[in-house]
């Protein structure tokens, strides 16, 4: 048998999930309607975007009634969803405390004391939406 060439090596690799790329058709962002930080817009360009008080949090809050680790705006299968992350004081829609609900272009949800808005552009598809 002949020496390998170095190709059985073990290669550790990050999971695809967390850090994968939404499709750049999509330009998706959420603004601070209310609370710390009120007009404040955060771009969201992956996949997976946590909302919490963590300073790491792609979407970071200055509120105490946030958990570090709070919500998840997911873009998975085409849709953009916000999911709670088991936090201590929920994620509300709609004056509901919602586990995960599909998010559309101005959706308004809660977080806290902090009123944010999902904001949705599709270039794909010639529609560009402003804040309403």
């Amino acid at each position: 048998m002949t020496a390998s060439s170095g190709s059985d090596r073990t290669q550790i690799r990050q999971p695809a999930g967390p850090s994968k790329k939404i499709p750049g058709r999509f330009q998706a962002s959420v603004v601070v309607l209310e609370g710390y930080a009120q007009g404040m817009e955060y771009s969201i360009d992956k996949s997976y975007a946590v909302i919490g008080r963590n300073k790491d949090a792609a979407i970071p809050l200055r509120d105490p009634l946030a958990s570090r680790e709070h919500a998840v705006i997911l873009y998975h299968d085409g849709a953009f969803l916000l999911k709670d992350l088991d936090s201590t004081n929920g994620t509300h829609m709609r004056g509901v405390s919602i586990r995960q609900r599909k998010l559309r272009h101005g959706d308004k949800f809660r977080v806290g004391d902090t009123v944010l808005q999902f904001i949705l552009q599709d270039t794909g598809r010639n529609r560009t939406y402003e804040i309403g």
